[in-house]
């Protein structure tokens, strides 16, 4: 695995990479409050597919500090950014929680470049339903550090290490980061994104999703695309369950040719 920056116009973005260069792009992009290091288990056997690039998205892990508030959108554009900087062909974009709101984005906005989506535990609800809410958010990601006990009632699993993880990355984000991400995934018109969809696309949830009510949606409005519950997980199927993570994207994967 190697490490490596890129310059963007906003500012340097971090990445994990691996795998043979020149195969097809896998673009890895983590929760709210995390970084590459999410998707750290996954990356051995993603790599014998394809070319890897876990990112830390702006503002969270080793990217550049958010000197503002910033949108899905602004997200999104800094990522092509990166593809473009990194010479990346069409690809595959993976993302969970706001990594999904912003793979939705990109898939929808620049499906040459990426043509193929996996969207995995990313909220899809109205205002109204973000506002009935927004108390318990503004809890989760307003207060940097938390006990192990609380830490693991979100992640399933939660190992003593794996917590130190989740301790660290939440502290490099911030709090003014993480509930501004929180705002952005609100403010995001998912429902739109959707629709404008017409790439590949296979949506997942781990059985104890917190956010059950969007499962509905991505059923509704993407009749084509397989939607996955996982074992032995919850809202971050690549830390608490990563074999089976590998083994859906891999056999969808394949299955497309």
């Amino acid at each position: 695995m190697q490490h490596g920056f890129a310059r963007t116009s906003g500012g340097q973005i971090h990445y994990a990479r691996q795998g043979a260069a020149g195969a097809t792009p896998l673009i890895l992009l983590h929760s709210n409050g995390g970084s590459w290091r999410q998707f750290a288990r996954t990356l051995d056997r993603f790599s014998e597919h394809f070319e890897v690039f876990a990112v830390d998205l702006p503002g969270q892990g080793d990217s550049f500090p958010l000197g503002d508030h910033f949108a899905i959108e602004q997200y999104s554009d800094l990522i092509v950014e990166l593809v473009n900087i990194l010479g990346l062909r069409r690809g595959t974009v993976l993302g969970c929680s706001v990594g999904g709101s912003i793979a939705i984005d990109l898939a929808s906005r620049y499906p040459d470049r990426f043509d193929r989506l996996v969207i995995v535990e990313t909220p899809a609800r109205t205002d109204e339903a973000w506002a009935s809410r927004w108390g318990p958010m503004e809890a989760l990601f307003g207060v940097v550090s938390q006990p192990f006990e609380a830490a693991a009632k979100r992640v399933v699993g939660l190992t003593p290490e794996g917590y130190l993880e989740w301790d660290i990355d939440r502290n490099k984000a911030g709090a003014k980061t993480m509930v501004s991400v929180m705002w952005a995934i609100r403010q995001f018109d998912v429902f739109s994104a959707v629709g404008q969809l017409r790439v590949p696309t296979l949506v997942v949830f781990g059985e104890s999703t917190p956010i059950a009510d969007s499962r509905g949606v991505y059923a509704q409005r993407l009749p084509e695309a397989p939607v996955v519950t996982l074992q032995a997980c919850g809202h971050l199927p690549m830390v608490e369950n990563p074999p089976a993570l590998v083994d859906v994207v891999l056999d969808w994967s394949l299955k497309l040719g």
